[in-house]
């Protein structure tokens, strides 16, 4: 079986954007990771609800703030962390699955 050139080039620039992935995709995770980190180390009652409990208890928080973060603020910024992961994680596996196709491809045209 014999490929068009139209179709040679979509899979060399699939096997392209192969190649290039894994370190974008690692690059990403150690963002998120470092975002996480930061986010910890520089503004804590985003996403520490142990610390936003603390202050609740000693009442360290201000009426706007109290109102405004009660709990929630430090789990949805958790849970959008978690979220981000799981997207590079997506496509960590859509592009497994990818390059697997490709090769089963590449093993049909050599028969």
């Amino acid at each position: 079986m014999e490929l068009t050139e139209k179709e040679r080039r979509f899979l060399d620039k699939r096997r392209k954007l192969l190649t290039i992935w894994p370190p974008v995709g690692y690059l990403l995770l150690a963002m998120l990771a470092l975002l996480a980190g930061w986010l910890f180390w520089s503004a804590p009652l985003l996403v520490n609800p142990h610390l936003v409990w603390a202050g609740l208890q000693s009442g360290s928080i201000t009426e706007a703030n109290l109102q405004l973060m009660a709990g929630m603020l430090p789990v949805v910024t958790l849970l959008l962390l978690v979220v981000c992961l799981i997207v590079v994680l997506f496509v960590f596996a859509a592009f497994s699955n990818e390059k697997r196709e490709l090769k089963l491809i590449d093993r049909l045209l050599l028969q």
